[in-house]
């Protein structure tokens, strides 16, 4: 298994993936990936703790992201662990983020996009049809989500939030704006 993990490393940096990294796996390998936290919890850029990169390429996988710029991840692929950026996040479409995502600017998700848990972005949020948040969504600007989309947790916009046609906000929902639009179907938990 070594060899092949050394031979599939060898091979992506020879198509210009060389900051791509295989997952880590074992016990240590979590609390050493993962991004480190401030006393509130959220997520500091930590090159040294997590993968820096830029891209994820379509059907990849990595291990925990923090990037010093923006971070984009292809259609299909997986980051099993944080996504922090100092710049924007795009997640593709069937993309899977396994775990919190942090944007110092806008964050997008494709249609049906996966994210276990959180996310705060200091922009706009826009989700495709049918994405899928296991927890908040934290934006400091707009919020827009697409047909099907599912919230588990709250969401806590400062601009217009627009929920998309049978979409879902299973906790509450705040728009600094004092503006919601649902589309046909939508549901929110609660309004404040």
């Amino acid at each position: 298994m070594t060899a092949l993990v050394a031979v599939v490393a060898a091979a992506l940096m020879m198509v210009g993936c060389g900051n791509m990294q295989p997952s880590n796996t074992g016990a240590n390998a979590a609390s050493k990936l993962s991004p480190h936290r401030a006393a509130d919890g959220t997520p500091i850029v930590d090159a040294a703790n997590c993968l820096d990169t830029t891209t994820l390429a379509a059907g990849l996988e990595s291990g925990p992201i923090c990037s010093v710029a923006a971070f984009t991840s292809g259609a299909g692929s997986t980051v099993n662990g944080d996504v922090s950026a100092k710049a924007a996040v795009t997640i593709g479409a069937s993309g899977t983020v396994k775990g919190n995502i942090t944007a110092n600017d806008a964050t997008t998700l494709g249609a049906n996009a996966r994210v276990s848990g959180s996310i705060n972005a200091n922009a706009a949020f826009t989700s495709g049809d049918s994405a899928n948040i296991g927890g908040n969504v934290n934006v400091g600007a707009a919020y827009s989500g697409g047909a099907n989309s599912i919230v588990t947790g709250n969401v806590n916009a400062a601009g217009a939030v627009t929920l998309g046609a049978n979409s879902k906000i299973l906790g509450s929902v705040h728009s600094g704006t004092g503006v919601i639009t649902y589309g046909l179907g939508a549901t929110v938990g609660s309004t404040n």
